[in-house]
C-alpha cells in the first residue's frame, strides 16, 4: 500500500516498511552487537554467526546443548571421539581438529577456516589466541566455567552471541531443575553426617580438584565435603601421606583416567584409606560424555555423585528416568537412545 506526501509524490506506509523489516530479519539479517566476555574483553560481532569453532571440551558441549551443533566448522580434537557427539552430529568426526587446550591450538587450522566465531578459554594461551584472532579480524569470546554459576554465565553469554537467547534460558532451568532435586533430597544432612570425598584428576591418583573447580562444586551440591576445597588455582598434586591423612570416605575418578590409576589404590599403604576399605570408589560417568567437565551434564554429575552417597535417600527416585528426560530436554534424545551406559564401577 502506497500514500502521497503534500507534495503528491507516493511513499510506503509505515505498515509496509514494519512488514519489510521483518522479512529483512527473517532472511538471516542480523545488526552489529557488542558483547562483553567473561575476560572482561569487548567483543562486536556484524551480522549472525554461521561458523563456529570450539577449542575446548566445555565449549562444545555448550554448543551442543544450545543446540548449535550444525554451526560448528572446527572442533577441539579430543572431542572429535566423544560418543554424544557423534550421536547428534555424525559428520563430527570428519570436521577439521583444532587441536587441545592441553597440547595447544593449531592458530593456522583455526584461521583458515574464517569462522564467525571462535569460543576460547580463559586458561593457558587461550588470550594470546583472542589477541592474535582480532587482529585478522576474527571475533572470539572467552568462557570460564569453573561453577555451575559460571557454567550458565557462560551459556547465556554464548546463547546472546549466536543469537538464541530463549535457549539458555530453558537449558538453565533444566540445571537449576536438577540443582533444586538434589538439593531437597539431602536437605535434612546435619553437617556430620555428610561423607567426604576425593577427586582425581586426569594426571594421577594423587592430582586433586581444589575449592576453586567445578568438582568442588558438585561435590558441595551433592553433599559430599571435598577434602581438598582448602587447596587454591586449578589441579593440584598433593603427596601419598596427605592422600592418607585426609582418609575420604568416597574416591571419584574422572571418566577417562587410566587403568593403572586405579591399580595403585591396591598399594599397602593406601588399604587404610575409608573409600579403599569400603570399595566405595567409583568414576564419573558416562561413556557418551563426562559429567564431570564443565557444562550442563555436570547437574547430572550432582545428582549421581548424591545417589552413589546417600542411596538412602534416593531410593524411591527413577534415577534412570531423571537421566534421560534430562538429556531429552537438552539434546531432544534420551540417554538410551542414544545407547549410553552410566559406566561408573571401579571394582
Amino acid at each position: 500500500m502506497r500514500i502521497k506526501n503534500s507534495s503528491g509524490k507516493a511513499v510506503f506506509s509505515t505498515g509496509v516498511l514494519v512488514l519489510a523489516l521483518i522479512l529483512w530479519a527473517a532472511s538471516g539479517w542480523s545488526a552489529t552487537r557488542t558483547l562483553k566476555d567473561m575476560a572482561g574483553r569487548t567483543v562486536t560481532l556484524r551480522g549472525p554467526v554461521k561458523s563456529v569453532v570450539t577449542t575446548f571440551k566445555p565449549a562444545t558441549l555448550l554448543l551442543f546443548s544450545l543446540g548449535q551443533q550444525e554451526k560448528i566448522v572446527g572442533i577441539d580434537s579430543s572431542a572429535k571421539h566423544d560418543r554424544l557427539f557423534s550421536a547428534l552430529l555424525p559428520e563430527v568426526k570428519a570436521l577439521p581438529g583444532v587441536g587441545t587446550k592441553s597440547t595447544g591450538i593449531n592458530f593456522e587450522t583455526v584461521a583458515a577456516l574464517a569462522p564467525d566465531l571462535v569460543i576460547l578459554y580463559a586458561q593457558k594461551d587461550g588470550l594470546e589466541l583472542a589477541e592474535r584472532l582480532a587482529v585478522m579480524r576474527i571475533p572470539s569470546i572467552v568462557i570460564l566455567p569453573e561453577s555451575f554459576a559460571s557454567v550458565k554465565t557462560s551459556l547465556e553469554l554464548m546463547a546472546q552471541a549466536l543469537e538464541v537467547d530463549e535457549r539458555a534460558v530453558a537449558v538453565n532451568q533444566a540445571i537449576d531443575g536438577m540443582l533444586t532435586l538434589v538439593a531437597a533430597r539431602i536437605a535434612g544432612l546435619a553437617q556430620n553426617q555428610r561423607k567426604t570425598g576425593y577427586f582425581v584428576g586426569s594426571r594421577g591418583l594423587f592430582s586433586t580438584a581444589t575449592g576453586n573447580m567445578l568438582q568442588d562444586d558438585i561435590f558441595t551440591r551433592a553433599g559430599v565435603i571435598n577434602v581438598a576445597h582448602d587447596l587454591r588455582g586449578y589441579f593440584q598434586d598433593i603427596s601419598p601421606e596427605q592422600f592418607v591423612a585426609w582418609n575420604p570416605d568416597l574416591i571419584v575418578l574422572s571418566q577417562h583416567l587410566h587403568q593403572n590409576v586405579v591399580e595403585r589404590l591396591a598399594d599397602p599403604a593406601l588399604q587404610q584409606v575409608r573409600a579403599v576399605v569400603h570399595k566405595t570408589v567409583y568414576r564419573f560417568p558416562c561413556d557418551l560424555a563426562p559429567w564431570d567437565f564443565p557444562s550442563p551434564l555436570s547437574a547430572l554429575g550432582t545428582l549421581w555423585l548424591a545417589h552413589k552417597s546417600y542411596p538412602e535417600l534416593f531410593r524411591d527416585l527413577d534415577f534412570e528416568g531423571e537421566i534421560d528426560n534430562f538429556h531429552l530436554k537438552l539434546f531432544g534424545k534420551k540417554l538410551s537412545e542414544m545407547h549410553g551406559h552410566l559406566n561408573d564401577q571401579v571394582y
